[in-house]
């Protein structure tokens, strides 16, 4: 794989967060297991799509006086419906709107989306450091993505290369048709879940080759595996968890080709000066894409598809059995590949 330019010293660790709404709680668990005093895994980078990328803020750049998971976990208290409900009622509250995310758009028969997330961004104004989120120099490195609407694009905005706002954080997650397009300058853009729900090349280019022990952590919250759909409700399901579904596997597979070039190159390198490979314009040209092998990736992944409706389950017991399974799972990956 290229490796891009990197700055601010050695870039070994990077963390990418899918999208998936309510379901990304269960990022909420990793995060737990990560920020843990005994876990040597610490993000460089963090990336992040949708729900993700609202995640990629908080850890990257919590409001001064809170700790990257005291963000996070404030985040998860605001959103959380109401518990005055029975319990079993809770899951279908969001329907309504969420307490500092959505709200109902009166105007929607005429409009382009069912609600309006002015309420997020007073959220993750009080959450976010805002002025570290536009400082290009500021650490960890992050990265989201949109989905450039007109030009049918995916749009990659990383922290290092230019400043960023809440702007970006909330066209990554601008989902159709539940959540308005959100334009920055003349360009509107939707969830970057629409185009590709898990940012794992961007990343890889932004680790320094030269670093030890380099890895990526993928949070998988839509498993591959699901059962056939049995009526119209489990088909939407399945539909959507196919459109958002994991496809790392598939992406690491057309990567470690890149190894055999990386491993080429070394041997070629290695070549005496005057050999007449050297001076191959084909050779020139693969010396400055920098190849290089591609890092250890560590899969987090949810057991089951989402059920119906699992997305908008913002109830304290949704919220709390998807955290308590990525903490399990994250716990549980990091201990095997060595990193708690």
């Amino acid at each position: 794989m290229a490796r891009g330019t990197a700055s601010g010293g050695l870039a070994r660790h990077a963390l990418v967060l899918q999208g998936g709404g309510a379901l990304g709680s269960f990022e909420l668990g990793v995060a737990r297991a990560i920020f843990a005093n005994d876990c040597r895994f610490r993000p460089d980078v963090i990336a992040g799509v949708s729900i993700g990328a609202i995640t990629a803020a908080l850890l990257g750049r919590p409001a001064p006086g809170l700790t990257p998971l005291d963000a996070l976990e404030e985040f998860w208290r605001e959103v959380t419906v109401s518990r005055l409900f029975p319990e079993p009622v809770q899951p279908y509250l969001s329907m309504f709107g969420t307490p500092h995310f959505y709200t109902i758009n009166p105007f929607a028969l005429f409009g382009t989306s069912y609600y309006g997330v002015e309420p997020l961004r007073a959220t993750l104004s009080r959450l976010v450091d805002l002025d570290r989120l536009a400082d290009p120099a500021a650490h960890p490195r992050i990265v989201v993505t949109a989905t450039d609407i007109e030009q049918g694009q995916l749009a990659t905005f990383q922290s290092d290369r230019q400043p960023l706002s809440l702007d970006q954080i909330l066209a990554s997650g601008s989902l159709p048709p539940s959540f308005p397009m959100t334009r920055i300058g003349k360009t509107a853009y939707w969830d970057g879940g629409v185009f590709d729900n898990t940012p794992l090349g961007a990343v890889i280019d932004m680790l320094d080759a030269d670093a030890p022990d380099r890895a990526i952590l993928v949070v998988n919250l839509f498993p591959n595996a699901m059962p056939l759909p049995t009526n119209l409700a489990d088909v939407s399901q399945a539909f959507s968890n196919l459109l958002f579904v994991n496809k790392t596997r598939g992406d690491i597979a057309l990567m470690q080709r890149f190894n055999l070039v990386a491993e080429l190159m070394a041997e070629l390198q290695a070549l005496p000066e005057d050999s007449p490979v050297r001076s191959l314009p084909s050779f020139q040209a693969m010396l400055e894409q920098r190849y290089q092998h591609i890092p250890t990736i560590i899969e987090v992944t949810r057991t089951r598809p989402a059920q119906s409706l699992e997305g908008s389950d913002f109830s304290h017991a949704g919220i709390e059995r998807r955290a308590g399974e990525g903490f399990e799972k994250a716990v549980a990956e990091l201990r095997r590949t060595g990193f708690a």
